[in-house]
């Protein structure tokens, strides 16, 4: 039992470090169904890992447009309608230039803003 111990510890100070292992943690104390374990992860992810106010307000963003979508049966995800909307923005800015480098720098940012 000593041995778990010592490994969940050396476990949480890796995944204080880099928030994938923090949220891969989180996620597997969820799957575990520790659920009081997977809040107080959480909440150790938000003080450590704050977020942007620019993924925030990405996040709002999503949230609204992906109600918007769902209103004319589009049953998409929060980072699909962001993405959607963000794709039609540049493509209507470059006066329909829109480029591989563009699509590219979209999904860079759609990555960075909602995979947690």
């Amino acid at each position: 039992m000593k041995d778990l111990t010592k490994q969940l510890l050396q476990l949480l100070e890796k995944a204080k470090q880099d928030k994938k292992c923090l949220v891969e943690l989180k996620n597997t104390a969820v799957r575990g169904m520790e659920f009081e374990l997977a809040a107080e992860l959480r909440f150790l992810e938000t003080s450590l890992f704050p977020e942007s106010d620019e993924v925030k307000t990405a996040k709002k963003q999503a949230k609204d447009l992906r109600l918007l979508f769902q209103m004319v049966e589009l049953n998409v995800s929060d980072d699909a309608a962001w993405l959607i909307a963000a794709t039609l923005k540049t493509y209507n800015k470059k006066k329909g230039n829109f480029d591989l480098k563009n699509a590219v720098e979209l999904i860079a940012k759609r990555k960075e803003y909602f995979n947690d």
